[in-house]
Protein backbone atom coordinates (compact mmCIF):
# COMPACT_ATOMS: atom_id res chain seq x y z
CA UNK A 1 0.00 0.00 0.00
CA UNK A 2 2.77 2.40 0.87
CA UNK A 3 4.53 1.63 -2.41
CA UNK A 4 1.33 2.15 -4.38
CA UNK A 5 0.67 5.47 -2.66
CA UNK A 6 4.22 6.57 -3.37
CA UNK A 7 3.87 5.63 -7.05
CA UNK A 8 0.61 7.55 -7.35
CA UNK A 9 2.11 10.56 -5.63
CA UNK A 10 5.14 10.59 -7.90
CA UNK A 11 3.10 10.04 -11.08
CA UNK A 12 1.92 13.66 -11.44
CA UNK A 13 5.48 14.88 -10.90
CA UNK A 14 6.74 12.59 -13.68
CA UNK A 15 3.98 13.72 -16.01
CA UNK A 16 4.67 17.38 -15.28
CA UNK A 17 8.40 16.86 -15.85
CA UNK A 18 7.71 15.13 -19.16
CA UNK A 19 5.38 17.88 -20.35
CA UNK A 20 7.42 20.86 -19.20
CA UNK A 21 10.96 19.53 -19.73
CA UNK A 22 11.19 16.50 -22.02
CA UNK A 23 8.80 17.62 -24.75
CA UNK A 24 10.24 21.19 -24.99
CA UNK A 25 13.78 19.77 -25.12
CA UNK A 26 12.86 17.36 -27.92
CA UNK A 27 11.10 20.16 -29.82
CA UNK A 28 14.12 22.42 -29.41
CA UNK A 29 16.43 19.73 -30.85
CA UNK A 30 13.96 19.08 -33.67
CA UNK A 31 13.92 22.75 -34.65
CA UNK A 32 17.72 22.90 -34.43
CA UNK A 33 18.07 19.90 -36.79
CA UNK A 34 15.57 21.20 -39.34
CA UNK A 35 16.69 24.85 -39.29
CA UNK A 36 20.44 24.16 -39.14
CA UNK A 37 21.14 25.08 -42.79
CA UNK A 38 19.42 28.44 -42.35
CA UNK A 39 21.41 29.33 -39.24
CA UNK A 40 24.64 28.04 -40.83
CA UNK A 41 24.67 29.20 -44.47
CA UNK A 42 27.89 27.31 -45.15
CA UNK A 43 25.91 24.08 -44.87
CA UNK A 44 23.71 24.97 -47.82
CA UNK A 45 26.45 24.10 -50.32
CA UNK A 46 26.33 20.46 -49.27
CA UNK A 47 22.82 20.02 -47.82
CA UNK A 48 20.90 21.65 -50.67
CA UNK A 49 21.99 19.04 -53.27
CA UNK A 50 21.06 16.28 -50.83
CA UNK A 51 17.59 17.71 -50.22
CA UNK A 52 16.92 18.34 -53.92
CA UNK A 53 18.11 14.85 -54.87
CA UNK A 54 15.96 13.28 -52.16
CA UNK A 55 12.83 15.15 -53.28
CA UNK A 56 13.34 14.39 -56.98
CA UNK A 57 14.01 10.69 -56.40
CA UNK A 58 10.99 10.33 -54.10
CA UNK A 59 8.79 12.05 -56.70
CA UNK A 60 10.23 9.79 -59.39
CA UNK A 61 9.63 6.51 -57.58
CA UNK A 62 6.22 7.75 -56.47
CA UNK A 63 5.27 8.23 -60.11
CA UNK A 64 6.89 5.03 -61.45
CA UNK A 65 5.75 2.55 -58.81
CA UNK A 66 6.70 -0.50 -60.88
CA UNK A 67 10.37 0.48 -60.96
CA UNK A 68 12.84 -0.47 -58.25
CA UNK A 69 16.11 1.14 -57.19
CA UNK A 70 18.57 -1.08 -59.10
CA UNK A 71 21.99 -2.34 -58.04
CA UNK A 72 23.83 0.32 -60.05
CA UNK A 73 21.86 3.15 -58.42
CA UNK A 74 22.40 1.57 -55.00
CA UNK A 75 26.17 1.57 -55.59
CA UNK A 76 26.05 5.22 -56.62
CA UNK A 77 23.97 6.18 -53.59
CA UNK A 78 26.44 4.53 -51.21
CA UNK A 79 29.21 6.78 -52.52
CA UNK A 80 27.26 9.81 -51.31
CA UNK A 81 28.16 8.88 -47.73
CA UNK A 82 31.83 8.51 -48.67
CA UNK A 83 31.97 11.94 -50.31
CA UNK A 84 30.04 13.55 -47.46
CA UNK A 85 32.47 12.05 -44.93
CA UNK A 86 35.38 13.63 -46.81
CA UNK A 87 33.72 17.03 -46.51
CA UNK A 88 33.09 16.40 -42.81
CA UNK A 89 36.79 15.64 -42.27
CA UNK A 90 37.64 18.83 -44.15
CA UNK A 91 35.25 20.77 -41.94
CA UNK A 92 36.91 19.47 -38.78
CA UNK A 93 40.58 19.43 -39.82
CA UNK A 94 40.67 21.77 -42.83
CA UNK A 95 42.24 24.70 -41.02
CA UNK A 96 44.53 22.72 -38.72
CA UNK A 97 48.31 22.58 -39.04
CA UNK A 98 49.95 19.18 -39.14
CA UNK A 99 51.46 19.73 -35.70
CA UNK A 100 48.06 20.53 -34.20
CA UNK A 101 46.06 17.61 -35.66
CA UNK A 102 46.16 15.73 -32.35
CA UNK A 103 44.91 18.75 -30.44
CA UNK A 104 42.08 19.18 -32.93
CA UNK A 105 41.21 15.51 -32.52
CA UNK A 106 41.04 15.84 -28.75
CA UNK A 107 38.74 18.85 -29.08
CA UNK A 108 36.56 17.23 -31.75
CA UNK A 109 36.63 13.55 -30.90
CA UNK A 110 32.87 13.06 -31.29
CA UNK A 111 32.81 14.87 -34.64
CA UNK A 112 35.78 12.83 -35.87
CA UNK A 113 34.03 9.61 -34.89
CA UNK A 114 30.90 10.68 -36.77
CA UNK A 115 32.88 11.51 -39.92
CA UNK A 116 34.76 8.20 -39.81
CA UNK A 117 31.62 6.14 -39.13
CA UNK A 118 29.78 7.80 -42.01
CA UNK A 119 32.68 7.15 -44.38
CA UNK A 120 33.14 3.56 -43.22
CA UNK A 121 29.39 2.93 -43.53
CA UNK A 122 29.44 4.27 -47.08
CA UNK A 123 32.38 2.02 -48.00
CA UNK A 124 30.73 -1.00 -46.39
CA UNK A 125 27.44 -0.40 -48.21
CA UNK A 126 29.36 0.18 -51.45
CA UNK A 127 31.21 -3.13 -51.02
CA UNK A 128 28.07 -5.14 -50.28
CA UNK A 129 26.13 -3.50 -53.12
CA UNK A 130 28.95 -3.82 -55.65
CA UNK A 131 29.35 -7.57 -55.06
CA UNK A 132 25.65 -8.24 -54.30
CA UNK A 133 26.53 -9.74 -50.93
CA UNK A 134 23.19 -9.05 -49.22
CA UNK A 135 19.60 -9.68 -50.29
CA UNK A 136 18.30 -7.20 -52.82
CA UNK A 137 15.47 -5.91 -50.61
CA UNK A 138 17.91 -5.14 -47.79
CA UNK A 139 20.50 -3.54 -50.06
CA UNK A 140 17.91 -1.34 -51.73
CA UNK A 141 16.50 -0.24 -48.35
CA UNK A 142 19.82 0.83 -46.84
CA UNK A 143 20.89 2.41 -50.14
CA UNK A 144 17.62 4.21 -50.78
CA UNK A 145 17.71 7.98 -51.31
CA UNK A 146 15.88 8.57 -48.03
CA UNK A 147 18.22 6.40 -45.94
CA UNK A 148 21.42 7.73 -47.51
CA UNK A 149 20.51 11.41 -47.75
CA UNK A 150 18.93 11.50 -44.30
CA UNK A 151 22.03 9.93 -42.73
CA UNK A 152 24.26 12.34 -44.60
CA UNK A 153 22.14 15.33 -43.56
CA UNK A 154 22.19 14.40 -39.88
CA UNK A 155 25.96 13.92 -39.87
CA UNK A 156 26.40 17.32 -41.53
CA UNK A 157 24.17 18.98 -38.93
CA UNK A 158 26.05 17.43 -36.01
CA UNK A 159 29.46 18.43 -37.35
CA UNK A 160 28.75 21.87 -38.82
CA UNK A 161 26.87 23.00 -35.70
CA UNK A 162 27.41 22.70 -31.98
CA UNK A 163 24.25 20.67 -31.52
CA UNK A 164 24.48 18.49 -28.45
CA UNK A 165 24.29 14.79 -29.27
CA UNK A 166 22.06 13.37 -26.54
CA UNK A 167 18.88 11.36 -26.16
CA UNK A 168 16.79 14.39 -27.08
CA UNK A 169 18.70 14.84 -30.33
CA UNK A 170 18.32 11.14 -31.19
CA UNK A 171 14.57 11.25 -30.54
CA UNK A 172 14.26 14.45 -32.59
CA UNK A 173 16.12 12.79 -35.48
CA UNK A 174 13.83 9.74 -35.33
CA UNK A 175 10.78 12.01 -35.30
CA UNK A 176 12.08 13.85 -38.36
CA UNK A 177 12.64 10.53 -40.15
CA UNK A 178 9.11 9.40 -39.25
CA UNK A 179 7.72 12.71 -40.47
CA UNK A 180 9.53 12.34 -43.81
CA UNK A 181 8.28 8.77 -44.25
CA UNK A 182 4.69 9.86 -43.61
CA UNK A 183 5.05 12.95 -45.81
CA UNK A 184 6.43 11.01 -48.77
CA UNK A 185 3.77 8.32 -48.32
CA UNK A 186 1.08 11.01 -48.60
CA UNK A 187 2.80 12.56 -51.63
CA UNK A 188 3.06 9.14 -53.32
CA UNK A 189 -0.63 8.51 -52.66
CA UNK A 190 -1.79 11.72 -54.35
CA UNK A 191 0.94 11.89 -57.01
CA UNK A 192 -0.30 11.01 -60.54
CA UNK A 193 0.90 7.55 -61.57
CA UNK A 194 2.05 6.59 -65.04
CA UNK A 195 -1.25 4.97 -65.97
CA UNK A 196 -3.29 7.99 -64.84
CA UNK A 197 -1.07 10.71 -66.31
CA UNK A 198 -2.63 12.83 -69.07
CA UNK A 199 0.07 14.06 -71.42
CA UNK A 200 0.16 17.76 -72.20
CA UNK A 201 0.59 19.27 -75.64
CA UNK A 202 4.32 19.73 -75.06
CA UNK A 203 4.67 16.07 -73.99
CA UNK A 204 2.88 14.86 -77.13
CA UNK A 205 4.98 17.13 -79.36
CA UNK A 206 8.20 15.81 -77.83
CA UNK A 207 6.92 12.24 -78.26
CA UNK A 208 6.21 12.81 -81.96
CA UNK A 209 9.61 14.46 -82.44
CA UNK A 210 11.58 11.66 -80.80
CA UNK A 211 9.58 8.95 -82.55
CA UNK A 212 10.35 10.56 -85.92
CA UNK A 213 14.03 10.81 -84.99
CA UNK A 214 14.04 7.16 -83.96
CA UNK A 215 12.44 6.12 -87.24
CA UNK A 216 15.07 8.12 -89.13
CA UNK A 217 17.88 6.39 -87.21
CA UNK A 218 16.34 2.97 -87.89
CA UNK A 219 16.10 3.68 -91.63
CA UNK A 220 19.71 4.89 -91.65
CA UNK A 221 20.89 1.79 -89.78
CA UNK A 222 19.03 -0.49 -92.23
CA UNK A 223 20.56 1.35 -95.19
CA UNK A 224 24.08 0.97 -93.78
CA UNK A 225 23.42 -2.71 -93.11
CA UNK A 226 22.30 -3.20 -96.71
CA UNK A 227 25.39 -1.40 -98.02
CA UNK A 228 27.68 -3.65 -95.97
CA UNK A 229 25.94 -6.76 -97.32
CA UNK A 230 26.41 -5.49 -100.90
CA UNK A 231 30.12 -4.84 -100.31
CA UNK A 232 30.60 -8.33 -98.91
CA UNK A 233 28.94 -9.80 -101.99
Amino acid sequence: MLFAASAVASSPMSTQYFIHNVIPSIWERFVDVVAAPFSNPGMLWITLPLVITLLMMEFYFGRYRSEELGWNTAVGNSLVLVFVSLDLVRQVYGGAQLSSVWDVFLLNTAKTVIAVVVGFSGLLIFYTDFFHLVPKWFAFDISSPLAVNFTAYLSIVFIYTNLTIDAYAVIAALLLLLLLVVLFAVVHYFEPKVGFYRASGADRALGVLFRSLEKGRNRKAKRHLGERKVRHL
